[in-house]
């Protein structure tokens, strides 16, 4: 099955902050769990290519190419397209300027993909939560070391929905 996960929360950080630290790939070993490689292939205008190393101790290491295009400073998107391991992999960070404050952003995260090994998308799917949870924070943290804490946000953030998508046929 398909596994789909969806956050979206109202921060206290403007579009241009986020989307420097989100589309910063060849940054994320240093601040993304489980991420034990990045790096940068390939870069032309607003898109590039980078091999990424996810390490699941004990259960496995994942190597893949992503590739990742960005609209400064609303949008980024990366899809594997190494379907050895992945029927498929999609992730998209969408930052929404808040009407009434412009150092409030939306982030709308949502990630979607199924492996094409049985084994590790059970290993996943007992992770997933955890996984996409502590990968938001990870790029919050990352904010808040580069721009400081951010700004009073009034409303509260939330889950959106959390779902797995079952195959019909």
């Amino acid at each position: 099955d398909s596994q789909v996960w969806n956050e979206k929360r109202t921060v206290g950080y403007s579009c241009d902050q986020l989307y420097n630290v989100v589309s910063k790939v060849e940054r994320y070993q240093e601040f993304i769990p489980y991420c034990k490689k990045s790096v940068v292939t390939l870069r032309k205008d607003a898109s590039l290519s980078a091999n990424l190393v996810i390490r699941f101790q004990p259960f496995f290491n994942i190597s893949y190419t992503s590739h990742v295009t960005c609209i400064e400073p609303y949008l980024v998107t990366a899809v594997c397209k190494d379907m050895k391991l992945f029927e498929h992999l999609h992730t998209v960070w969408k930052f929404t300027p808040d009407t009434e404050n412009p150092n409030h952003t939306q982030v709308d995260f949502a990630v979607s993909f199924k492996f094409q090994n049985s084994y590790h998308s059970y290993i996943a799917a007992i992770f997933i939560d955890d996984i996409v949870k502590k990968n938001m924070n990870a790029f919050l943290t990352r904010t808040e070391q580069l721009y400081g804490k951010e700004k009073k946000v009034k409303m509260k953030s939330q889950i959106i929905k959390q779902k797995k998508q079952s195959k019909t046929n």
